[in-house]
């Protein structure tokens, strides 16, 4: 019987009619840009007329480029003494992903460990592992690295029911912490995302994401999405996480923070260390945060090719578009260019069960260690355009080197969703994937 209920609810999926038919060619509204791809998600959107807003964003665009190896504050290094990277782009090259590797030598490693004790916190954060925090810096200012960090994997096949076999590739990761055992460590691998439209993800109004969450899955449609409580460290109160693979920040101002403090070692007035002085600058800190929320979105391309045009139908009848959520829209925020815009990011910035196969164990606040937040698809056909010498990754991990082998990663809640994509003919499962690279 649930066997017969399930091929039912896949051939509802693969019949069912186009929800969204709208032109999706302007990805970020008014701030989808017309400079050439390979810059645009690092330049002033097209609908920031200020001149001195212009001249702002693109000195914060040298800001989040440099290297911070060099900075002195006092007589010490504000870098560090243990860090990731020098750079906020020498991860997220052109602002789009890293590598998927770690790295013993300088300037640094693109990927990332994040690491807790077991359970949580009485405020829900992971316990922070000691002398470590809660992320592997794994280098060191002295030019050493540490933690001894490897990254392997091991093959995981399948095939589809038209008999098409695949491989995909699940991590295999070790290091080491002195005086710590591993078996108390909970880690979640991470790879640098693509930073797009910030501002415009965090201008929708929570309204909005309280509007799409069904934590109970009230509806029957298998999805239970919901939001993520978390800390704002400027508020210092409870807010709903939108940035981040589980949502852990409310903010582009305390993403960009965090990642300042967690991937360089730098502190600023939201995170902090005692007796330590603030070594980036409120005012450095906000002009790195309107250089996310106003950069500028790249468009859609080949929106009236016929293969895309059926991908899109195909995407939404396989209900991809049950989490990734193709339209959006923001409210009234605190930059102008953000205001009032109707966009389309291909996500509902909430968090879903993606089932074991990508579970990790490290919950953060309401996500469990099966939870993800859904990522955003705008710019998932870049890769090669923004880093063409950086292989692909994708899902949190990078493990999948495809988009084919992300979706077929999807379990939990998308579980329906990849069965019915599995179904399609060969012919259409090109068409679908190749819809999703014209974004």
């Amino acid at each position: 019987m649930l066997a017969i209920r399930k091929h039912l609810w896949i051939a509802a999926l693969l019949f069912a009619p186009p929800v969204e038919s709208q032109d999706l060619t302007n990805l970020g509204g008014d701030l989808t840009s017309d400079s050439p791809l390979s810059i645009a998600l690092e330049l002033p959107a097209p609908n920031v007329d200020s001149q001195e807003l212009i001249e702002l964003h693109l000195e914060a665009h040298g800001d989040f480029h440099r290297s911070f190896e060099a900075d002195r504050v006092g007589r010490k290094l504000s870098l560090g003494p243990s860090f990731n990277h020098r750079s906020c782009g020498g991860c997220h090259i052109r602002n789009g992903k890293g590598a998927i590797k770690f790295s013993t030598r300088p300037p640094g490693s693109p990927l990332l460990v994040k690491v807790a004790l077991r359970g949580l916190n009485k405020n829900g954060a992971p316990k922070d592992v000691p002398g470590v925090g809660e992320q592997l810096q794994d280098h060191l200012v002295s030019g050493k690295s540490q933690f001894d960090i490897r990254l392997r994997y091991s093959a995981v096949g399948g095939s589809y029911p038209d008999g098409t076999k695949y491989t995909l590739r699940r991590p295999q990761l070790t290091f080491d912490i002195p005086g710590i055992d591993e078996k108390n460590v909970v880690t979640s691998l991470r790879m640098t995302p693509t930073v797009i439209g910030m501002g415009l993800l965090e201008g929708v109004p929570d309204a909005t994401l309280l509007a799409m969450a069904d934590p109970s899955d009230a509806d029957g449609d298998g999805i239970s999405g919901e939001v993520n409580y978390v800390p704002d460290r400027e508020t210092k109160t409870m807010a709903i996480g939108r940035f981040g693979f589980r949502a852990s920040h409310p903010t582009v101002k305390q993403q960009s923070a965090a990642a300042f403090f967690h991937d360089m070692g730098l502190t600023n007035e939201l995170f902090q260390k005692r007796r330590t002085p603030q070594e980036i600058s409120p005012e450095l800190l906000a002009k790195v945060q309107f250089y996310l929320q106003a950069a500028g979105v790249t468009p859609a391309r080949d929106q009236t090719d016929p293969d895309v045009i059926a991908g899109k139908a195909l995407f939404q009848q396989v209900n991809c578009s049950g989490c990734h959520t193709m339209t959006l829209s923001t409210g009234v925020t605190s930059v102008a260019a953000t205001t009032n815009q109707v966009f389309h990011p291909f996500t509902d910035l909430l968090l879903h069960d993606m089932g074991p196969g990508l579970a990790d164990g490290r919950a953060e606040f309401s996500a469990s260690g099966r939870e993800w937040r859904t990522t955003p698809l705008w710019g998932i056909g870049l890769t090669d355009v923004l880093a063409p010498r950086v292989k692909p990754g994708f899902l949190h991990d990078g493990r999948a080197r495809s988009i084919e082998e992300a979706i077929l990663w999807h379990g939990g809640e998308a579980t329906a969703s990849r069965d019915a994509f599995k179904a399609l003919p060969q012919a259409q499962r090109d068409q679908l994937i190749r819809f999703l690279r014209s974004l």
